[in-house]
């Protein structure tokens, strides 16, 4: 038996959705199953309910023999590392009580970094609390998502720019969400590993938010520009869209972090995947559109006669 967390989430649905064919039974643990695609809700085993509970583990993970975890976003934006390690605590004691072998899991990649970065440095201390239950584990540490940059879609659209704390000609390593969930899957369906390690997983390239927007205007066919902003006014940007203050300097640590090189902390030349996703494929695969739709989406929202172009 396989469980997959957050079976709704970025890469746990991609992760589900490459198992189901599969040779071995999954179990998912969602809060609402209305959420799940009909097609898992028909071939996966349902257990509703908190991955953070230790009841709901206790059912998730009898029978269990691999585990694939993901801590979710903190939805009140408490300290990173007291949140990772409090989410986590039950699950690390239920590994052991139920003899679950192998656990896979999402982390960050920059393992020997020793400064603050926020929610990555809270996702290493949480790959020590689970080495230090004894179970088999791979961490799939991953640097910057690109799919970080759907978020700047309506910017991108109406602006023809993206604005990020970033440092804008540092280069930055970076990997598409369905490269993560490749080696996952191939990771939770592989009976034959042991031991513990990390498994970076980067794409081929890592460019500055420069060249980035450099292939974003080569795929939309337009200029885009990237614009630098400081942390501190990353910071005072979350914060004016209501986060707390504490939540928003775990955020802004991240970039911090990233402008420290964070991840060139950790050895990543070596691919683990044969074709990784490049920046330029997912632009056109996944940016390109979510542009596009932001645009019908304005077009919507205009007065009729009123439109203006893009």
């Amino acid at each position: 038996m396989i469980v997959i967390t957050t079976p709704t989430g970025r890469i746990g649905s991609q992760i589900v959705e490459r198992l189901l064919d599969g040779p071995r039974p999954v179990r998912v643990v969602v809060r609402d199953p209305a959420r799940l695609d009909p097609r898992v809700r028909e071939l996966a085993e349902v257990v509703r309910g908190s991955h953070a509970d230790a009841a709901v583990l206790a059912e998730a993970f009898d029978g269990a023999e691999t585990v694939f975890w993901v801590v979710p976003p903190d939805l009140h934006g408490g300290d990173p590392r007291e949140y990772y390690l409090d989410f986590s605590r039950p699950a690390c004691a239920a590994f052991t009580q139920h003899g679950v072998r192998r656990v896979v899991a999402v982390t960050s990649l920059g393992h020997g970094y020793r400064g603050e970065a926020g929610h990555l440095t809270a996702a290493m201390a949480m790959d020590e609390m689970i080495r230090d239950t004894g179970v088999d584990y791979r961490a799939l540490a991953a640097p910057f998502f690109m799919e970080n940059l759907l978020r700047y879609a309506d910017s991108i659209r109406g602006r023809a720019s993206f604005a990020m704390a970033n440092l804008a000609d540092q280069p930055l390593a970076s990997v598409a969400t369905r490269d993560i969930a490749s080696v996952g899957a191939r990771l939770l369906l592989d009976s034959s590993w042991t031991g513990q390690s990390n498994v970076p997983v980067v794409g081929p390239e890592d460019l500055t938010p420069r060249a980035m927007a450099d292939i974003i205007s080569a795929v939309l066919a337009r200029p885009v520009r990237f614009e630098q902003i400081s942390v501190a006014e990353y910071h005072a940007m979350l914060t004016g869209h209501g986060l707390s203050d504490q939540s928003a300097k775990g955020l802004a640590d991240i970039v911090a972090g990233q402008n420290d090189r964070i991840y060139d902390y950790e050895p990543h030349a070596e691919p683990v995947l044969a074709a990784p996703t490049t920046f330029r494929d997912w632009c056109e695969q996944e940016l390109r559109p979510a542009v596009e739709a932001a645009g019908r989406s304005a077009d919507r929202r205009e007065p009729s006669g009123r439109r203006t172009g893009a």
